[in-house]
């Protein structure tokens, strides 16, 4: 598999058997996954252990809380290919940007593994190929109300949610920012952002796995449209509806959205 044959890798499941980069020991237990779509993806990236953090909401949340789910990481973006190598814009990210653009080579090792080499840094991943389906749907949005930025995508009975912040962050890291927002609203603003994956295998669209532990059990249940919505909580984990403004339909329906 080369970057010319990115669409082969369309309506995958990948799950990371291997990072390895140069000086470190092998992380063979961190538990990733990748969701790929026909052009957009959504990946989720998880400690080997499950976050110790019993908060209910965003709004009950400690310092100490916010720091263990900054441990965590996920993105989500469109997956562009440059001849020799992909890369994975970033157009929803839990953390702030790095020096450089994340973009790979990629290699089919064997029928169920892909390697993927650094370009702009030195490192090595396994990803073991899982479910594959032609079934997908995927969606560009744009919160209604705050201007978040998001991602829906659904590939046979997988699917993965992204959830931008209002005001995207750069700079320092995630935990020093969150150390030193001031108070402790403005450092749980720093992770109101979601990167969750679930199922719909019994019709329903089940969170399974999700940067914010909560939101696990919950129904995404999307209901698409020209104005697409899902189903949520706020940070007092009071139900709520999200209204998505599809940035994925031509210009001429957008314009006709309310």
């Amino acid at each position: 598999m080369t970057a010319a044959d990115t669409l082969t890798i369309s309506g995958t499941r990948f799950e990371r058997t291997l990072l390895a980069r140069p000086g470190a020991a092998p992380d063979t237990t961190s538990r990733v996954v990748w969701l790929q779509g026909a052009s957009l993806y959504c990946d989720l990236r998880r400690p080997a252990a499950e976050v110790p953090v019993q908060a209910r909401s965003l709004g009950a949340t400690s310092i100490d809380d916010l720091l263990v789910l900054a441990t965590q990481d996920g993105f989500a973006g469109r997956l562009l290919s440059h001849g020799g190598h992909v890369e994975w814009t970033r157009t929803v990210a839990i953390h702030p940007p790095g020096p450089h653009p994340d973009a790979g080579s990629l290699e089919l090792l064997d029928a169920t593994t892909v390697a993927e080499h650094g370009v702009f840094e030195d490192y090595l991943e396994h990803w073991r190929i899982g479910a594959t389906s032609s079934s997908i749907d995927e969606y560009l949005l744009e919160d209604i109300e705050t201007g978040a930025p998001g991602i829906l995508i659904r590939v046979g009975e997988d699917f993965a949610f992204a959830r931008g912040r209002t005001r995207p962050i750069d700079g320092a890291p995630l935990h020093e920012q969150i150390r030193g927002a001031g108070t402790l609203p403005a450092a749980r603003e720093l992770m109101n952002c979601e990167i969750s994956f679930g199922s719909t295998g019994l019709g329903e669209w089940r969170i399974t796995a999700s940067t914010l532990p909560f939101r696990v059990g919950d129904m995404l249940d999307p209901v698409p449209g020209e104005i697409l919505s899902t189903s949520d909580i706020d940070v007092d984990g009071r139900p709520v509806m999200r209204r998505w403004r599809r940035l994925d339909l031509p210009e001429t329906e957008q314009k006709g959205m309310a």
